[in-house]
């Protein structure tokens, strides 16, 4: 008994309790409406994340420039349009004549490339087109997920293991992190909180397997690349806020930052998870 209580002083001492406490707290609620958009089904679930993009964006155009610009606020604008009709074609099946692409591809490639010239316009960064486009992508493609049969069950997956993997990186950085991965980017990942959310997301995944209907092998193949994409979309905006020199996108979301700080291990696992059911 003595021995647990020690344990767990020596625990308490190296996490900051009060931040864990207020990202357990975010965690539950953002849970918990997640689930009632899962209960609520479509067309609720896709028209919100179609609206969630816009609040995602102007905070990501919020950091490029303290006062935003008629031209930011015109991009997102567009943007947000040209995803809300996007919805509401993929949501009430309706298809648009196309030579080459189908829906899917024409509304990505349309919002992508109005993404470039506005980019381009503004003398942007290398990363600034890359992260700016990702979202995009990522947003899209989940709005296509979501009217696949299985559609819900697979955001569902999605967001226990970019979770699973946020919070053992986090534990396990504070509890046993030593070595930094990529300290010029990020000076709180450590290997050892990398590998320790890395292989907890692998875990999850097998015993959620049913979810997706996978067999072992795939349940472990998909726990790896979710884990890697997830901690890779956070070293991304990592970088992005490093450049800038901020330490969180906003202070909506207690113990987490901002929305994109809460997304960002979605911009590269919504493409991927696309890509590899579709």
């Amino acid at each position: 008994m003595v021995g647990i209580i020690k344990l767990f002083k020596n625990i308490t001492s190296m996490v900051n309790v009060q931040e864990f406490r207020q990202r357990f707290i975010s965690t539950i609620i953002l849970s918990f409406l997640f689930l009632l958009l899962i209960l609520l089904g479509n067309p609720y679930i896709s028209f919100s994340f179609s609206i969630l993009f816009s609040f995602v964006f102007f905070e990501y155009e919020k950091l490029n420039s303290k006062v935003l610009e008629k031209s930011q606020v015109c991009n997102i604008l567009i943007l947000q349009v040209i995803l809300l009709f996007f919805t509401i074609f993929k949501i009430y099946k309706i298809e648009i004549a196309s030579l080459f692409f189908n829906n899917n591809i024409t509304f990505l490639l349309i919002a992508v490339l109005l993404n470039i010239i506005f980019l381009l316009y503004k003398k942007s960064n290398f990363i600034n087109f890359l992260l700016s486009n990702l979202i995009i992508v990522s947003f899209f493609s989940l709005i296509v997920i979501l009217q696949f049969p299985n559609g819900l069950y697979t955001i569902l997956y999605a967001v226990i293991l970019v979770s699973t993997m946020d919070i053992f990186a986090y534990l396990g950085g504070k509890l046993f992190g030593k070595r930094k991965i990529i300290p010029a980017i990020s000076k709180g990942k450590t290997i050892e909180g990398t590998f320790i959310g890395l292989a907890s997301t692998i875990l999850i995944s097998y015993f959620i397997k049913d979810l997706m209907n996978f067999n072992v092998i795939y349940s472990l193949i998909y726990g790896f690349f979710i884990g890697i994409l997830a901690f890779s979309g956070d070293l991304l905006e990592s970088a992005f806020k490093r450049k800038i020199g901020v330490k969180d996108s906003g202070k909506l979301i207690p113990g987490h930052g901002g929305l994109m700080d809460r997304f960002d291990g979605y911009f590269l696992v919504m493409p991927f998870l696309y890509i590899s059911i579709n």
